[in-house]
């Protein structure tokens, strides 16, 4: 018998695409191969990827591969190989991301709608009806459906097994990128004997459904017992084949999933699965809302690549309990809002704006035209903020513009920030800010700042953390510039955005 002693390289452990790999390379050869999880005292067939998934490897566990048989010291070479130079890079391609609840955009605080606040999976926004999917209940499914005898149902069961195989076979064909290595590690999945086995096993059940239903919770359970967060939330991979080999049982395609007729944001009681997603995506489809559990599951990588906002509850009852016509999504920002008010419209329509300029650039000065805005016409204070945040984020300047614009207003709170002369100038020094910005608008008409002042212009000034005393030294150059009646009349009547950078630029380097 030969020995190979590893330390396991996988960032996110050993879940379905590496393991899948390992079983490739593990049954090219007659020898058996085990895997030993030494940390965790726990072994499996490597010609398993189930078997290999439910050894629970994690990163940096301590491991064994045992070969014995015919060609043990090929299939030891050929393995020690694969082990030191391929394995860590079957890991690589697939990458996520969850963002923390980010506090409700300023803007929004004036809405009167009902809003709930989540994690953001996959940025986007969308005004959509509701679409309300409670996830399948495999079990339920089956107490409706008539007794099978023992025979009929391993037949059934076989067949649908078949038929799932072939069906997601085909959809691996029909997709590419980051869906066809998800759909290709399910169909290794699937493939795996350890499932038909466990579908076949013979134990008592009333119909083919019930037996499937079984089998899924026995195959689930492993997934559900790792140390990994990662490896549990693998388990909806094969919930999903589950729900597959159900579709093929019961001639249902859908299985319980809507079919939108009409653009629609589908809120979710469980987590959608990436099938169900696959299945759902489609033109009609404007974004989903689903329980916390599938953060970082393959549902939340492919809506990512799909670029089908997605926000994470923690509890998607309220929403069902509402039972509302009408959602707006804001996924990046982490909210849903029922029945929007014309506040939560008018945040949509300037949020739209944010990237609908095809020009936009990550130029590195403080002073840059892409961050002037001549002769707008917005309602208030709110909007022309909002407007300023949401350029910064455009513009790779601030990581957030929901946090960039808490900023700004946190200093409003304080004090407010006209200066007189029509002019107001709005700042903050924030870790939400990456490159620090001086950003102008003007206005069309004055409009309102608090109190009796009215603003027609807005200097913006935007920090980062790492500036110190350059925040108060720019200000103060700036507010003693405008002093001076001849550079406001030159602000007011520039007509180009390089006419006002140029002002700018030279009345800090003139006062510096």
């Amino acid at each position: 018998m030969q020995t190979l002693f590893f330390r396991c390289p996988l960032a996110n452990g050993l879940h379905a695409r590496p393991a899948s790999a390992l079983e490739q390379q593990a049954t090219r050869f007659a020898s058996a191969v085990t895997l030993v999880n030494q940390t965790k005292s726990r072994r499996a067939d490597a010609k398993s990827v189930l078997a290999l998934v439910g050894a629970d490897v994690g990163s940096g566990d301590e491991c064994q591969l045992l070969i014995e048989g015919p060609d043990e010291q090929i299939a030891s070479k050929a393995l020690k190989d694969f082990i030191e130079h391929e394995f860590e890079r079957s890991d690589a391609p697939l990458t996520f991301s969850v963002e923390s609840e980010q506090p409700l955009p300023v803007f929004l605080s004036r809405s009167s709608s009902p809003v709930w606040q989540g994690k953001g999976v996959s940025h986007g926004t969308a005004l959509a009806k509701a679409v309300y999917f409670e996830q399948v209940d495999l079990h339920a499914m089956a107490q409706r459906q008539r007794e099978e005898p023992f025979i009929i149902q391993q037949k059934r069961l076989t067949e649908a097994l078949q038929a799932a195989r072939q069906r997601l076979r085909e959809e691996i064909d029909r997709c590419e990128g980051e869906a066809a290595q998800i759909l290709d590690a399910q169909s290794q999945l699937l493939e795996d004997e350890t499932i038909e086995e466990c579908l076949l096993a013979g134990r008592e059940a009333g119909n083919g459904l019930a037996a499937l239903a079984t089998a899924v919770d026995e195959l689930r359970e492993p997934f559900r017992q790792s140390s990994s967060e990662y490896l549990r939330q693998r388990e909806l991979d094969v919930f999903d084949l589950g729900l597959r080999i159900a579709a093929e049982l019961t001639a249902d395609p859908q299985l319980g999933l809507p079919v939108l007729e009409e653009d629609a944001l589908v809120i979710c009681e469980g987590v959608l699965t990436p099938g169900q997603l696959l299945t759902l995506a489609g033109p009609h489809l404007r974004g989903i809302v689903m329980s916390a559990g599938g953060e970082t599951s393959h549902t939340a990588i492919l809506a990512r690549a799909l670029k089908i906002p997605l926000l994470s509850l923690a509890a998607t009852q309220p929403l069902f309990a509402a039972r509302a016509e009408r959602y707006l999504l804001g996924a990046g920002q982490g909210f849903v809002l029922a029945e929007p008010d014309e506040i939560a419209q008018r945040w949509l329509a300037l949020e739209t704006q944010k990237f609908a300029d095809p020009t936009l650039t990550s130029d590195d000065g403080m002073f840059s035209e892409s961050l002037v805005f001549l002769d707008e016409r917005l309602q208030d204070k709110h909007e022309v903020i909002k407007r300023l945040t949401d350029n910064l984020e455009a513009h790779r300047r601030a990581v957030s513009a929901t946090l960039a614009e808490q900023a700004i207003w946190q200093r409003e709170a304080v004090f407010t920030t006209a200066l007189g002369f029509s002019i107001a100038i709005p700042h903050c020094k924030s870790s939400a800010i990456t490159r620090s910005s001086i950003s102008v608008l003007r206005l069309a008409e004055p409009l309102g700042w608090g109190g009796d002042e009215t603003v027609k212009l807005v200097i913006m000034l935007a920090l980062s953390e790492q500036e110190q005393a350059q925040h108060m030294r720019i200000f103060s150059v700036l507010a003693r510039r405008l002093m001076h009646e001849s550079f406001r009349e030159q602000l007011m009547a520039a007509d180009t955005p390089e006419a006002v950078v140029t002002l700018l630029r030279e009345a800090v380097i003139l006062l510096s």
